[in-house]
Parts: structure tokens; sequence; C-alpha cells
């Protein structure tokens, strides 16, 4: 899999250059845009890693991406796809722009993300962090091996000769807060939530849509 520096929120769509990623998220981003095409930039906010609500911060977030799809008017197309590869935010990684120079002239309409779990690592997406109890940080894990489908919608033409950018902003704080930390189960020191139930069930809602576009 090729891995991208990721967890993210999906922003405008401009035809300005947006900002991209680095692999060292200290550094600048690369705000270079390609002269014709579609970019796909990716960011988090808030920021990952780092605190995403009260008392809860992240330390890793990873995605597994099975395919990765600008749909235009005219439909799926080979040259605005990209196929299994991981999209990941932790320290010293962030999100790279994805660019696509080949792509066709049209409206888009849709960013398709389809999250499918591997042999190895066997799940769709994993989020890692502390949790303050009181006194205590504890570590937690958030693990799903279920098959994820996020549409993003977002409409922005790209005219012959022209470069567009849009922004795939990703936030965490509605998905998190849906979970109640203190009933996850405890294993080898790290609270978990891996299995089927109705806090996973709404965490995955909800983490379907963290990921979004303003335009």
């Amino acid at each position: 899999m090729r891995l991208l520096g990721v967890l993210l929120v999906v922003g405008g769509c401009h035809f300005e250059g947006g900002p991209g990623g680095s692999p060292d998220g200290s550094m600048e981003p690369d705000m270079s845009t390609p002269t014709s095409g579609m970019v796909l930039n990716w960011v988090a906010s808030p920021a990952l890693p780092g605190p995403v609500i009260d008392k809860v911060q992240v330390t890793d977030a990873i995605f597994q991406l099975e395919h990765l799809q600008l749909v235009s008017d005219a439909g799926a197309d080979s040259r605005t796809t990209r196929s299994r590869y991981q999209l990941e935010w932790k320290a010293g990684t962030a999100p790279a722009q994805e660019k696509f120079p080949d792509a066709p002239v049209a409206v888009y309409q849709r960013i398709s993300l389809d999250l499918r779990p591997d042999v190895q690592p066997p799940y769709a997406y994993q989020i890692l962090g502390t949790w303050h109890d009181e006194d205590e940080d504890k570590p937690f894990r958030i693990a799903d091996p279920v098959l994820l489908e996020i549409p993003i919608d977002c409409s922005v033409s790209l005219p012959a000769g022209s470069s567009v950018s849009i922004d795939v902003r990703v936030d965490l704080r509605d998905a998190l807060n849906a979970i109640d930390f203190k009933t996850l189960q405890e294993i080898n020191g790290v609270l978990v939530l891996s299995t089927p139930g109705p806090m996973m069930m709404m965490f995955r809602n909800k983490l379907a849509k963290a990921f979004h576009s303003d335009e």
C-alpha cells in the first residue's frame, strides 16, 4: 500500500493551490498546484495528532483506502481513481496532496472513499490516543474490521487547461463524542472499541460524516 500521511476534514473546492501534506508535519506543506487537472488536499480539523475533544487526544489515525474516486457527471474514471493505500495522521507525518493531472474536463459531484480491512492490518481504520480519566491518562484503540463507504458531496467544474484544488476535511469530534470511554473493555491496559454493538455502530455512522467538503 502506498502511504499517505493522514485522520482529516474535507474543505472547499477552489482554483487556487490549497495546502497539501508533507512527510514531516512540522514542515510547511507543498503548496504547488499542477498546471492542469485535479488536486485533492487532506485537512484535519482539529489538527491531528493532538487534542480533539475534552479529555481525548488522538496520536495516530490510519484509514485503509480500497478506493478513492473523484466522480464527475460523466461517472467514475480511472484517471481520477486511486486504489489500495493508507491514509495516516501521526507525529511527524502529515497528509500529502493527491494529484490527478489527467483528470478529464467535467463537473465533479462526489468524492468516494471505500475503507476496507486487509489481512494485515485487519481493520478498515484505526484510531489511537489517550483519554484523561480524573488524574490518569488511559490509552485507547478504536479499530473497525468492517467495510465503510464514505460519499463526500462536492460540486466543482474543471475547465479545459485549468487546475482545480479540492480540500477534504476530517473532523473527528462528533465521532469521538459518541464513545463512552468509561464503559470500554480494557485489554492489557488499553481501552478498546473493536467489536460490533450500538456504540461501534454509532461511532461508524458519525465517522462517515466526519469527512466532508465545503463546496
